[in-house]
């Protein structure tokens, strides 16, 4: 017995000490991992918002559009948006508005449309500085059909001629075509990544969400903490009915205050480690039994030479 333990003890000391240093080591790479896929989301979305205010820039910037602006040319101005539904094919639809508000020219999945585009322009206004956007300006999630229930986004730019102000060109996506765009990212093998506006309203999600009023999550941890835009935070945090403990990365977007969240449960990050690990133990487990065995037939064959002697 005492044999069995002097051999036993050692190997489970050594066992635990492994699966403890190895554990932090696991969880490290699982969390670093997640880094990585909020970052690869957050480019993402980063990169489609500019694409799409590079694009306002280029038709805003030419003088025969602005020209169309100061004129009301409705009709030229419908050539433009046609050419830019082309060009972004994913968007529901884009407007011309005045300084007021007003709707001069729009096109909704290629047909004319003066309606349905809001919220008013100057709240996308007030985003830029008296010298020009130098990054999009998009606004919260709001229902931009009250009929339907559809929760869209808008991509906005001032036309500016000099310092003036003609109007503002928008953009609107619904929210099923931002999540698109980050369908394939993906946290296996429980994991999931969505995406929030700056007041904490969902603006991509991989599960059902109704129709109707966008869902505020503002209390979720990941939302609700405090991280510096721009940079990635790391966030252990209880969540679910049962409180099970989740590991999350958060990356704030600068320019439209959007945040990127990638969490997974900690059980499912370290379930192949844990699974590694009952391997080894089981392995570990049949040896310290094989010298068991082994020591006690030992003894049993030094006992029997005694006794002859």
């Amino acid at each position: 017995l005492f044999l069995g333990l002097l051999l036993i003890t050692p190997l489970i000391s050594v066992c635990l000490w492994l699966s403890i240093a190895n554990e932090r080591q696991w969880r490290a790479r699982e969390s670093d991992d997640l880094a990585v896929t909020a970052q690869l989301a957050a480019r993402i979305i980063e990169d489609e918002l500019t694409r799409t205010h590079q694009i306002e820039r280029a038709i805003t910037t030419r003088e025969d559009f602005r020209r169309a602006v100061r004129q009301r040319d409705a009709a030229t101005l419908r050539t433009f948006l046609d050419t830019l539904s082309h060009i972004t094919p994913m968007m529901e639809r884009a407007a011309v508005l005045d300084p007021a508000g007003r709707v001069v020219a729009g096109m909704a999945n290629g047909a004319e449309a003066l309606e349905g585009l809001a919220p008013a322009p100057l709240d996308a206004l007030r985003a830029y500085g008296p010298l020009g956007p130098e990054a999009p300006s998009v606004s919260d999630v709001y229902v931009g059909d009250q009929a339907a229930g559809d929760k869209v986004v808008l991509v906005s730019c001032p036309i500016r001629d000099e310092e003036r102000v003609l109007g503002v060109l928008q953009i609107q996506y619904r929210l099923e075509e931002v999540a698109r765009w980050i369908e394939k990212v993906r946290v296996e093998p429980d994991g999931f990544v969505y995406v929030t506006d700056r007041r904490g309203y969902l603006v991509a999600y991989p599960f059902q969400v109704l129709p109707g009023r966008p869902k505020n999550v503002s209390d979720w941890p990941p939302v609700s903490a405090a991280v510096r835009p721009g940079t990635i935070s790391m966030l252990h945090f209880p969540y679910g009915a049962v409180r099970r403990p989740w590991t999350a990365a958060v990356v704030e977007l600068e320019a439209s205050g959007w945040r990127v969240i990638a969490q997974q449960p900690d059980a499912s990050m370290l379930r192949p480690f844990y699974q590694l690990v009952g391997s080894f133990v089981a392995v570990a487990l049949v040896l310290a039994l094989f010298i068991g065995v082994m020591a006690l037939r030992w003894l049993q064959l030094h006992q029997a030479t005694l006794r002859l002697l």
